[in-house]
This record gives structure tokens, C-alpha cells and sequence, in this order.
């Protein structure tokens, strides 16, 4: 992965597919010709940037109190999203046969790996946990999780580039599989945050009450997000799902539901509280 993920070495090229072939093909635009795919991976690559744009206005009027009321809300749960749209393509490839959108491993990986370091940094700044910088970043054994993962994404990121991939040769598949070691430690970092998943009926790191709390319980979240994920990645079960496509759709259909159902209650709250925070005004605040 780059914090994305190194996919297994096929033993020959598989066959484009439909899909592939369509989205290879180019349409004129303002006197250029441009390739759907580029244009639909430009389109599914853009909201990646929509944390850092939400919290780019509190940074820069310096307002520490939305900061901490809402960075790890918005940062933190962005790097979620992230990280599970990151882990998400190689099982698409295998549930489709397409790679048109494989680029985007690369691309959400390097966000990611922007954002949950933005993250750190104004948590160091402005949580409320004592004891200075070290305080706020390891003072708690969740902290420390987190830290620990931010540290693994950050050489990950850095050595995303293709001169990386040059450069490290036959080191470079097994260094970006430390993304499953940061998948690990973000279901550790929950279940440390989030007492289990169970959290007295607040809603995800913040105070919150919503009526909701197991819906809305990140640690719940990500479990039915994995799911599937981990399933997809099991060689025997790659194997059956590449060579039985169709029967795999409709076997695996109620955890992808599961899926695509936790993932929008993530979507849906990253929204609500990201324009609470560009907007200066807390959900809930006057």
C-alpha cells in the first residue's frame, strides 16, 4: 500500500476488463482529449482534501477551542476514512477485475498520511491533557496508539513516490505493508479510546449524545468496515472470488452492506462536524 497498500505479484497480466476498456477510452474537452479514468479518478480523489479544507479556516484564525473540540472528530476520523479507502481497492480489484481506479491507493495513502500527521501536530497543540506536548501526545495508552500509528504513516507517505519504489527495490512491498500494522493499532486505539466500543452513549471521541451510540461508536465502525476487507485478502477466498465473480457479489453482499452502512455513518458525521468546524460553530454550539 502506499500507506497504501503492496498488492501480490500476479503471475501474469489478467485481461483488461470492461470496465477498464471504457474508462481508457477519451473524450475532447476544450480541445484536448481527456481519459475517463483521469477524470474520474480526479473526481473520487478530491474529497480526500475536504478535512484539511474544513480545519484550514480554525488554524488560521488561531481558534484552539474548535481546534479541540473538533480536530480529533474531524482529522482523526478523516484518517479513518482514509485509511479504509486506502485498504479498500485491492479487494475491488479482486471483487471486479477493473484497475482503473487503482491510482487512487496511492493517492488516498499520501493524504492520509497528511492528515493524521496534521492531526497529532494540533492535538499536541491544543488538547487539554496535561503535561505539555508529551502529555497531550502519550499521556494516555490511546494516545500513545495513535502516535505510534502516525509514526509508521509518516516514512510510508514519504516513500510513496515512484524514485521510492526505484530506490528500495524488493524492500519496498514489505515496508508498505506496515499499513496493517497501523490498521491493527487504530482498532487498538479505539477500543482504548472508546472502552470496547461502549462509551455511555457519546457519540465517537467527542461529548456528544445522539440516541445512537452503537451506530455511531467508531470502533463498531471500523469492525464492519474490516470486515470484508480482511475477508478479500485471504488467498483462498481471493482465489474462489477471482474466479467466481458473480456468485462472489451475491455471497459477500450482506457484509459489503455492512460495509458501505458503517461507512456513511463515518461520511455523514465527518460532514456534519467538518462544516461545524470551517463554520467556527461547534454542532450543538450557539
Amino acid at each position: 500500500m502506499t500507506v497504501t497498500e503492496a498488492p501480490a505479484t500476479p503471475l501474469r497480466r489478467p485481461p483488461r476488463s470492461r470496465a477498464d476498456a471504457w474508462m481508457n477510452r477519451s473524450f475532447a474537452f476544450a480541445g484536448s482529449d481527456i481519459r475517463r479514468k483521469t477524470l474520474a479518478v480526479i473526481i473520487l480523489g478530491l474529497p480526500a482534501l475536504a478535512p484539511l479544507f474544513f480545519t484550514a479556516r480554525p488554524v488560521i484564525a488561531r481558534d484552539t477551542d474548535i481546534l479541540t473540540d473538533l480536530n480529533a472528530d474531524v482529522l482523526g476520523s478523516a484518517s479513518m476514512l482514509l485509511l479504509l479507502a486506502t485498504l479498500a481497492v485491492t479487494p475491488l480489484v479482486t471483487l471486479t477485475g477493473a484497475r482503473w481506479f487503482v491510482p487512487l491507493r496511492r493517492w488516498y495513502g499520501v493524504v492520509l498520511g497528511i492528515t493524521a500527521t496534521a492531526d497529532a501536530v494540533i492535538a499536541a497543540i491544543t488538547s487539554d491533557f496535561t503535561g505539555g506536548i508529551a502529555g497531550r501526545l502519550t499521556g494516555h495508552t490511546f494516545l500513545l496508539a495513535g502516535l505510534v500509528m502516525v509514526l509508521i504513516m509518516i516514512p510510508l507517505t514519504i516513500t510513496a513516490a515512484n524514485w521510492a519504489q526505484r530506490w528500495l527495490g524488493r524492500y519496498w512491498p514489505g515496508l508498505q505493508k506496515m499499513t496493517y500494522l497501523v490498521w491493527a493499532l487504530l482498532w487498538v486505539h479505539l477500543a482504548l479510546l472508546e472502552g470496547l466500543g461502549y462509551q455511555n452513549g457519546t457519540n465517537g471521541p467527542s461529548s456528544l449524545r445522539d440516541g445512537m451510540p452503537i451506530a455511531h461508536q467508531r470502533l463498531f465502525q471500523l469492525t464492519a468496515c474490516s470486515l470484508i476487507l480482511v475477508l478479500l485478502r485471504i488467498p483462498p477466498v481471493r482465489r474462489w472470488t477471482t474466479a467466481h465473480r458473480r456468485a462472489a457479489w451475491l455471497v459477500f453482499a450482506p457484509l459489503i452492506a455492512l460495509a458501505v452502512v458503517a461507512y456513511a455513518y463515518i461520511v455523514n458525521e465527518e460532514l456534519f462536524k467538518g462544516i461545524g468546524c470551517f463554520r467556527l460553530q461547534p454542532p450543538g454550539g450557539d
